[in-house]
């Protein structure tokens, strides 16, 4: 009986306690500095139509497969692939964990910028300063930046240490926080004189606009990128889930809350940008500033001229860094978990984690240009990440995942045989026309789109790319031999115990 009691123990204490992380690991900058510009940007209410279809029916298909790959096999991303699939298979997830350190170092310089402006908003700092000049200097080789980069980067690593308890601990924090936060944002940006058109600009729409098909791709693309299928998110926190847990619902949460957090924060910068600019065309020119101009030189101007802004802007960058570490705390696990698997304390194997991504992501710290290099890179490689996914269950079995581990006795609600053609059909076909056109869209912006050093040609991502799958090509066998444990049989229904490891316990 105490050893049952234990192993009950083990892992998140509750479905709810998943939900949260999953959420909160999902959860980023770009929910609410990349969606309110995409969905301006893109006809609004069009633009959120297409979004809701794309991650309800691609990205929730593929995250429901990996939920059970993290579930069953019980291992971060190279162990599950080698047990799912096979030991020659092991690479793909090796992909995912290079992938994730690329991400987290890169990652932590943005934090840093948010961390900075903060500290900016509070002492309003930003404040008659030429905005351009100013992200110029806090971006591009500033020793504070740095400072804080190295901070995040230890915040990220200790919570990490502290196992799945620790994150379940810190989200019960970072997410009532954040939600509060854009809460107050978007009420605030409501109330402003005009904010009508915001609003009305982005819910409404004309059916006609539902034809363009650069709407369709932008809200595919926003829907992958932001909740969470293909970087080893929902693989790597299955894991620590209860055997007799919820997939469906767990994983249908997380897609809603993801995508309500993104509406929130929309309605938080929307409303303000049309209530604050002098014309429609003004406020479309503001959102089409990208992101890091969007918010951190067109925001910090209107929240200088805003009634009330200086409160905002502290509470809108406060839940922006909030965002932004609850996903960097679950990158520091996608990362440091397989290499505990692999044998190293998980002391050592954060400690290794932290160093890598310190040596990776300095360049990102230093220089914005890197940054985005790598943003570009690691934004088309989660795509990969995806197909990934897509093909383990569609060589399992997709008919044997449904029947045996999504629609199983503990269910709140079945899963239709739609899911088998999503996952199978649809969702690869979709992301791999998404990651098609992207690369041909890579080559009309950039002249140079073969040039392997360009911050965002095509070149530059083959070259990454390529190496990454090199890499984890030649050492498959390797990484495959150093994990020991296997927990999953194919030929069971159901679910095997939460693993009793340093992470879990």
């Amino acid at each position: 009986m105490e050893q049952d009691n234990k192993k009950v123990q083990l892992g998140y204490s509750s479905q709810i306690a998943l939900a949260m992380s999953l959420i909160a690991g999902a959860v980023g900058t770009g929910n609410i500095w990349r969606f309110p510009r995409v969905a301006a940007s893109n006809g609004g209410g069009a633009f959120i139509v297409t979004w809701t279809i794309m991650l309800m029916f691609v990205c929730l298909s593929i995250m429901l497969g990996e939920h059970v790959i993290g579930k069953a096999t019980r291992h971060g991303t190279p162990g599950a692939f080698r047990d799912f699939l096979g030991k020659k298979f092991t690479w793909m997830g090796t992909v995912v964990v290079i992938l994730m350190a690329i991400v987290a170092a890169y990652y932590s310089a943005v934090i840093s910028w948010v961390a900075y402006y903060l500290g900016l908003s509070v002492t309003k700092g930003y404040y008659g300063a030429e905005k351009v000049a100013l992200f110029d200097q806090v971006s591009n080789g500033n020793w504070v930046t740095v400072l804080l980069f190295i901070g995040v980067l230890a915040i990220s690593a200790w919570i990490a240490y502290s196992g799945v308890k620790g994150i379940e601990k810190a989200n019960k924090v970072f997410l009532p926080v954040l939600l509060v936060c854009i809460i107050i944002a978007a009420v605030r940006s409501l109330t402003l004189p005009g904010a009508a058109v915001g609003l009305n600009y982005l819910f409404s729409f004309e059916w006609s606009e539902l034809l363009h098909y650069k709407v369709w791709l932008e809200g595919l693309t926003q829907a992958v990128w932001s909740a969470g299928p293909g970087w080893g998110l929902v693989i790597t926190l299955a894991v620590f889930s209860h055997p007799r847990s919820d997939v469906n619902l767990t994983t249908t949460t997380q897609a809603l809350g993801d995508a309500s957090i993104s509406l929130i924060a929309a309605l938080a910068v929307i409303p303000a940008i049309f209530a604050l600019s002098p014309s429609v065309e003004a406020a479309l020119q503001v959102t089409s500033s990208g992101n890091n101009g969007l918010t951190f030189i067109s925001m910090t101007h209107l929240f200088e001229i805003m009634p009330g802004g200086h409160f905002i802007s502290i509470v809108f960058f406060l839940s922006l860094l909030f965002a932004a570490l609850s996903s960097n705390i679950v990158h520091f696990l996608i990362v440091s978990l397989p290499m505990a698997e692999s044998g190293m304390s998980k002391k050592k194997a954060v400690i290794r984690a932290f160093l890598i991504m310190l040596v990776i992501g300095l360049p990102s710290a230093w220089n914005v240009n890197f940054l985005s290099n790598q943003d570009w890179v690691a934004g088309q490689m989660m795509l990969v990440g995806a197909l990934f996914s897509c093909y383990a269950i569609y060589k399992f079995g997709a008919k044997k995942v449904r029947a045996r581990y999504l629609n199983n006795p503990y269910t709140a609600f079945k899963i239709g045989r739609w899911w088998e053609f999503s996952i199978k059909y649809a969702a690869p076909a979709v992301v791999m026309i998404m990651f098609i056109w992207w690369s041909v869209q890579s080559i009309g912006w950039d002249p140079q789109w073969w040039n392997p050093f360009a911050v965002f040609s095509l070149g530059t991502f083959v070259v990454q790319g390529g190496l990454i799958i090199l890499v984890s090509v030649l050492f498959n066998d390797r990484v495959a031999d150093s994990i020991k444990e296997r927990y999953f049989d194919p030929e069971q229904e159901t679910f095997p115990d939460v693993p009793d490891n340093e992470y879990s316990a």
